[in-house]
Parts: structure tokens; sequence; C-alpha cells
């Protein structure tokens, strides 16, 4: 007989884990040391809950209706999580984002993990929102930084993986044992069939070394990035910025949240899925 899932009331969650692709959404559930039984929704949440325990912490799963994506669709799904569940305080945003490599300072490769806790400047900058200037558009708008508490665990987090050394690796080992083998390290380079005048040649990282944590702005807007010459310009407006996302402009000013993303693309035409699990994998095993 299968041992029976708790059931707790709605008041004893107090995490949000966000995802808006369900390869993320498997990716959380994956992370779960223990499921729940749902509970009874307000009558005007429409929103599908996976309920659970990670560590000491009763969390909650939610995403947007399928197909739903951008930061409108993202507002909208996380503004209905007070309606059932009043005590979530604070949210992680868990899922892939587009790497802007910033050689040699900032090495992000695909299937590194970009946490938007920069030591300075925002967290998250809106870049599709501002004024339009002679340069395209002029943002205005940044938004809320993650609350103290995740701060404070971010910090944890990376004096705990500085302390690891050459054994940096170690740091997802224990989490990605989880995972199934379709969101193993895919196998040589995604971009080895493009034109190899525009490829930068990097070297291969040390044993140990195959995924770094960046921690950095993050830019957020509807636009998928598939251009290099707008990736360009807007990297040199937002220097400390190191990934490319979609949701979190929709989501930083309704909950408290950390967004944490695991690098799937450059950001550019050159876009596959064939990264896209993994690197939801190690943004789980980050969160």
């Amino acid at each position: 007989m299968s041992k029976l899932k708790p059931k707790l009331p709605a008041d004893a969650y107090t995490v949000g884990l966000i995802y808006i692709k369900p390869l993320e959404m498997n990716a959380i559930a994956v992370m779960l040391d223990e499921e729940h039984q749902p509970v009874d929704l307000h009558f005007n949440d429409k929103s599908e809950y996976t309920l659970g325990r990670i560590g000491d912490h009763n969390v909650i799963l939610v995403g947007p209706p399928r197909g739903a994506e951008g930061k409108v669709a993202t507002a909208d799904f996380v503004g209905r999580i007070h309606m059932t569940f009043n005590n979530v305080r604070v949210g992680l945003l868990v899922g892939i984002g587009g790497g802007i490599p910033r050689l040699p300072e900032h090495d992000v490769r695909l299937g590194d993990v970009v946490v938007g806790a920069p030591e300075s400047g925002p967290a998250v900058v809106q870049y599709d929102l501002g004024k339009q200037g002679l340069n395209g558009v002029e943002v205005t708008r940044t938004l809320n930084k993650p609350p103290d508490q995740l701060l404070g665990v971010v910090n944890a987090v990376e004096d705990r993986y500085l302390r690891l050394g050459d054994d940096e690796e170690s740091f997802f080992t224990e989490h990605l044992r989880r995972f199934e083998t379709e969101y193993h390290h895919p196998e040589g380079s995604d971009c080895g069939s493009h034109d190899a005048v525009n490829l930068i040649v990097r070297s291969d990282r040390e044993p140990g070394e195959e995924i770094k944590i960046h921690y950095s702005t993050i830019l957020s807007g509807d636009l998928v990035m598939k251009s290099p010459d707008v990736q360009d310009r807007l990297g040199a407006k937002h220097n400390n910025a190191l990934c490319f996302e979609m949701e979190a402009a929709g989501l930083m000013d309704v909950l408290p949240c950390l967004v944490i993303r695991g690098i799937a693309d450059y950001s550019d035409s050159h876009k596959s899925d064939g990264w896209q699990r993994y690197a939801a994998a190690v943004a789980a095993a980050y969160a």
C-alpha cells in the first residue's frame, strides 16, 4: 500500500515556487522531499497547484495556464496565490533563461545558473518599458529587489559554494541525481552546425567546474531574444546583466521574489531545445 500523502491547511504554506513551462514544473517537482494532498481553493482561484515540502518549508508549485507566457500572464496567476494561500510571503521564479557571456570576467555558459541578486544594482530590469529615445528604449523602471530573507539565504548558499573550492560541482551532484536521463548534461556544443566565423571558442572547464553560479542583474521583457544586435545594445546599457528572460517583470511587484535561471541558450538565433531540460534541472537544484 502506498504511503498516504499528508494534507495540510492552506495557511501552512509559506513559499511559492513559480514556473512557466511544464519542463520547469517537472524539474521543481522532482526536488520535493514530500508531496501533499490538494487543499480547497478560493472560488476565484482558478490556478492549479502542486503542494509539498522541501526541507523545513511547505511550498506551493504554480504556473500559468497552458500556452500563456510573458509578464502579463505571470502577474495574473501569481496575483491569485493569496486568494487561497495567505501565508505565502516569498517566491522563487525557477526555470530557464538566455545567457549574456561577458568574457573574460563572466564566462556564462550553457547549463550555468544566473541568480538575480547582484552585489550592486537592481535585481531585475524591465528592458521593454521606458521612454523611446534615439538609441531605442531608455529604461525607466527597475524592479523590487528580493526580500532580505531570501538574500540572506543567497549569501549562505554562495558561502557554501565557495568553500567547496575545487569540488564546486558537488554542490549540485546530490540534487541532480534525482533526475532521469533526459535531464543530463547534453554532449558537445549545440552550435556546432552554425557558421563558425561567428562563434566564440572557449576552452573546456576543469573537471568538477562544469556548472558555475553567477549573481547579476536579470533583464526581463516580452521580446523573445534572438537578435545579437538587440542583445548587444541592451547588454551595453546594462553591463552587469548576465541573463535575459520573459516573466520576472510581471512578478516582482506582485510577490517578493528571487529569480533563478538555468542557461539554456545565448539569447541569439542559435536557440534550440537541447539544453532546456538540463538548464531547468540545475535551476531547480539551486532552488
